[in-house]
C-alpha cells in the first residue's frame, strides 16, 4: 500500500523540520546561545515520549478500528491548532530560560508535535496487521529516512531562502498535506472491504520479563547525550546556527536508519575500533579544540558521534523484539531520550562545574558495547576495553586537575560553564574569568595595578579610544557633556570597562548571565572601585533595551559597547539590521557603537560595514596587536557619524584597513542571517 511509506516518509520529515525552524526562532529571545538547542530537545523528546506512549495504549487496548476513529479525530483537533503556530508570542521575558523555552513550544507546537510523534509506531502497527508476512521495522528505517531528509532541507533549502514568518506557513501547509495522506489511509483501511485484512495483532505489554529493557534504556539515553554533548562542544567557539545542530542531529538519525534496514550494516568490531580511536582525539579536542581550525574540530566530532550512535543503535537493533511488542519498544528508547535530556539540561548543571557528560557518555557506550558482549569475543578484548576507558577518564581526571589546580572559582546555569582562574602572565598573576574555552577578561592580583584594564579592554583597543576620547559633535556643550558621560555596555564579563568611569559618569552594563554577575561582583574589584555610578541589568540586552524603550524612553547614550560573547563568539540576533535601529534609538544622534569582533573563526567586518551604510554611519576597524602581558590580540569596530570625534588624533593613529574586502550583500536581518558567509 503506497500511502504507508508516503505518510511515514512525510511525518517524520515535518517532525524534525520543526525542529531547527522553532529553534532557530527562540535564539533571540534567550540569549542566543547553544543551551537553547539542548532545551528545544529536551521538549521534543518528551512529546516524542507522549506520542509513543499514546500509541502503545492506544493499540493494546483498542481494536484497530477504534483506534483509527479515534486517530482521525486527533488528526482534526492538532490541525485546529496551527494558528497558535502562525502567530506566536515570542516577547515574554522568563525568570527561568528553561521554563520558557517549554512553555512557548507548548503553546506554539505541542499538538501538532504529538500527533506526528505517534505516526510512527502507529502505522508501523497497522502496517503489521494489514501485512504479517512483511517486516513493518523497514519502515522505521524510512522513518528515519525521511528525518534526515527534513533535517538537511531546512539549513540549505527553507532557511537560505525563506523569512521566517514564511518558514511557518510553508510548515504548516506540510502539516495540513500530511493529514489528508493520513485521513485517506485511514479510509482505505477502515471502508469495509480492507476491514477482512486487517488480523488482531497482539501488542506486548511494557514488562520486563524476558527483554533487556534496562539495556534498551541506556543504550537509548547514551546516544541522546552524546549527542548533545558533541553539540555542545562544536558551538563552544562559534555561534549556534541550525546547520551545526542538523549535522549532528542528522548522523544521530542516518546511524538509526543504517542499522534498522539491514543488519549487515552494523559491524560492531569496526565501529568499536573507529570509536576506540576516536576516543584519543575527544582528549586532544576536548581541552586543545582552539588550537584546531574549525573544520578539523567538525570532522573529528563527527566522526566522535557517528561511531557512538552507530554502537548505541547498532546494538538496539540486534536486540529488538519482535513485532508485536515494536509499540513498547519504541517507548522504551523515547524514555531514553527524555531521561537524557532530563540529565544533560537540569541534572549535569547541578552535578558538574564544566561539562563532565561529555568524557562520561564517552565511558559508558564503550563499556556499554564491550562488556555485555565478552562471551562473544576473545578475552583480551573486554580487558582492552576496561582498561582503555580507564586509561581514558584517567588522563580526564588528571588534565583537570593540572588545569585546575589555580581555579578559584567554577560555576554552570543555563548559559554555560564559567571558571575564575588565577594565570601567571609575563611574571605577573592575573584572574581571569573564563566562559566555556574563551577568557571574557582579566585583571592584575597586585592592588597596585588591579585598575589597569586588560585583555581586549586594555588602553590604546577601540572600546578604551571610544569612551576616553568621546567628544560630542557639539562644541558648546563639550564641557558639560564630558562631566556627565552615559556609556551602555552589552556584557559584563569581569567589569573592565567600569574602570574607565570617571566620577559624575552613569555606566549601564547589560548581562544575561547572573552567574556572570556574581563572578564580578565576588572575584572582581572593577566594579566596585569605578568611579562612576555603575548600574546592572539583568537579561538578554535587545530585550532589556527594548522594554526601556517603551517605558522609559531613550537612555541618550553617548557611547554604547556591545560586548556579548556566547562563549567565542557574538550571538548573531545582536549584530541584525532590527539590533542596530534599536542601539540607535538609544544612543544621541552624535553617540559611538562600539562593537567587539575578536574572533578564530569568522569575520563580522562586513557585516557591520553594511550596516554602517544603511543607517548612515561610518565604520572604523581598530586592532590591537597581543603583547606580552596581554596574549589575545582584539579587534573593534566604531560606528558613528560624529567626524568630530573620529578626526582626534588618538583615534586616526589607530585606525587601520579592514581585513578583508567588503561583501556588499552581506547584510543580517532577523528574518535573514547566513553564518558561512562570514567564516574566514
Amino acid at each position: 500500500m503506497p500511502l504507508f511509506p508516503i505518510v511515514v516518509f512525510l511525518s517524520a520529515a515535518l517532525l524534525f523540520l520543526v525542529q531547527p525552524m522553532l529553534a532557530r526562532m527562540l535564539l533571540p529571545y534567550f540569549g542566543g546561545g547553544a543551551q537553547v538547542w539542548a532545551a528545544c530537545l529536551l521538549f521534543f523528546q518528551t512529546l516524542l515520549l507522549a506520542g509513543y506512549a499514546y500509541a502503545h495504549l492506544l493499540t493494546r487496548f483498542c481494536a484497530i478500528r477504534r483506534q483509527l476513529q479515534l486517530h482521525a479525530v486527533l488528526l482534526l483537533i492538532a490541525m485546529a491548532s496551527l494558528p497558535w503556530l502562525l502567530t506566536p508570542e515570542f516577547t515574554t521575558r522568563s525568570d527561568s530560560p528553561l521554563g520558557g523555552i517549554l512553555a512557548v513550544l507548548a503553546l506554539t507546537i505541542a499538538l501538532p508535535y504529538f500527533v506526528l510523534s505517534a505516526t510512527g509506531p502507529l502505522l508501523q502497527h497497522w502496517f503489521a496487521a494489514a501485512f504479517p508476512l512483511r517486516s513493518a521495522y523497514r519502515l522505521y528505517a524510512l522513518s528515519n529516512l525521511g528525518s534526515f531528509a527534513g533535517l538537511l532541507l531546512y539549513p540549505f533549502v527553507i532557511e537560505p531562502y525563506l523569512p521566517l514568518a514564511m518558514q511557518r506557513a510553508v510548515w504548516a501547509g506540510g502539516f495540513v498535506m500530511f493529514v489528508l495522506g493520513l485521513w485517506a489511509l485511514i479510509w482505505q483501511l477502515i471502508v469495509p472491504h480492507r476491514r477482512a485484512s486487517l488480523t488482531h495483532l497482539t501488542v506486548a505489554p511494557l514488562s520486563v520479563n524476558g527483554q533487556p529493557w534496562l539495556r534498551w534504556l541506556v543504550l537509548s539515553a547514551s546516544g541522546v547525550v552524546l549527542l548533545l554533548a558533541v553539540t555542545q562542544q562544536m558551538t563552544q567557539n562559534v555561534p549556534p546556527v541550525p546547520f551545526l545542530w542538523i549535522v549532528p542531529l542528522a548522523l544521530y538519525l542516518l546511524s538509526f536508519t543504517l542499522v534498522f534496514n539491514r543488519d549487515s550494516w552494523y559491524q560492531r568490531n569496526i565501529w568499536l575500533y573507529l570509536f576506540g580511536i576516536s576516543l584519543v582525539m575527544a582528549l586532544i579536542l576536548y581541552y586543545l579544540g582552539r588550537q584546531f581550525d574549525l573544520l578539523s574540530q567538525l570532522v573529528l566530532y563527527l566522526v566522535l558521534l557517528f561511531s557512538g550512535c552507530m554502537l548505541c543503535h547498532g546494538e538496539l537493533a540486534r536486540s529488538k523484539p519482535a513485532q508485536g511488542a515494536l509499540t513498547a519498544f519504541y517507548l522504551v528508547l523515547a524514555s531514553g531520550g527524555v531521561i537524557a535530556g532530563v540529565f544533560v539540561n537540569l541534572l549535569a548543571p547541578l552535578l558538574f562545574t564544566t561539562y563532565w557528560e561529555f568524557p562520561l557518555v564517552l565511558l559508558v557506550i564503550l563499556w556499554l558495547v564491550a562488556l555485555p558482549n565478552w562471551r562473544q569475543q576473545a578475552w583480551w578484548k573486554s580487558t582492552l576495553a576496561i582498561a582503555g576507558g580507564g586509561l581514558f577518564m584517567g588522563c580526564f581526571v588528571l588534565a583537570e586537575f593540572a588545569l585546575g589546580q589555580h581555579d578559584v572559582a567554577k560555576s554552570r546555569n543555563f548559559y554555560g560553564s564559567l571558571t575564575v582562574r588565577d594565570v601567571p602572565v609575563a611574571g605577573e598573576w592575573q584572574r581571569q574569568l573564563i566562559d566555556g574555552t574563551t577568557s571574557h577578561g582579566a585583571q592584575y592580583l597586585a592592588a597596585e595595578r588591579s585598575s589597569t584594564p586588560l585583555s581586549y579592554y586594555r588602553p590604546g583597543t577601540g572600546v578604551a579610544l571610544a569612551i576616553q576620547h568621546f567628544l560630542p559633535a557639539d562644541v558648546a556643550r563639550t564641557s558639560q557633556q564630558l562631566q556627565h558621560r552615559r556609556v551602555g555596555l552589552v556584557g559584563l564579563g569581569a567589569g573592565a570597562l567600569a574602570a574607565y568611569g570617571r566620577a559624575g559618569d552613569n555606566l549601564h552594563f547589560y548581562e544575561i548571565n547572573p552567574a556572570v554577575v556574581a563572578a564580578a561582583d565576588q572575584h572582581f574589584s572593577y566594579v566596585a572601585n569605578s568611579a562612576a555610578h555603575v548600574q546592572i541589568h539583568l537579561g538578554d540586552a535587545r530585550l532589556v533595551l527594548a522594554e526601556q524603550l517603551t517605558t522609559q524612553g531613550s537612555q541618550d547614550f553617548d557611547v554604547l559597547v556591545l560586548d556579548a560573547f556566547s562563549s567565542d563568539a557574538i550571538p548573531m540576533h545582536l549584530l541584525t539590521a532590527e539590533a542596530m535601529q534599536l542601539y540607535w534609538q538609544h544612543l544621541l544622534p552624535d553617540g559611538v557603537l562600539a562593537v567587539h569582533i575578536s574572533n578564530n573563526y569568522l569575520d563580522l567586518s562586513s557585516v557591520l560595514r553594511n550596516q554602517a551604510t544603511a543607517l548612515g554611519l561610518t565604520a572604523v576597524f581598530i586592532p590591537t596587536a597581543a603583547d606580552s602581558e596581554n596574549p589575545a590580540a582584539t579587534e573593534w569596530v566604531l560606528l558613528s557619524r560624529n567626524t568630530r570625534f573620529l578626526a582626534q588624533p588618538e583615534l586616526t593613529q589607530a585606525l587601520r584597513p579592514w581585513p578583508r574586502p567588503l561583501t556588499p550583500a552581506l547584510y543580517w536581518t532577523d528574518q535573514h542571517s547566513n553564518l558561512f558567509q562570514v567564516l574566514k
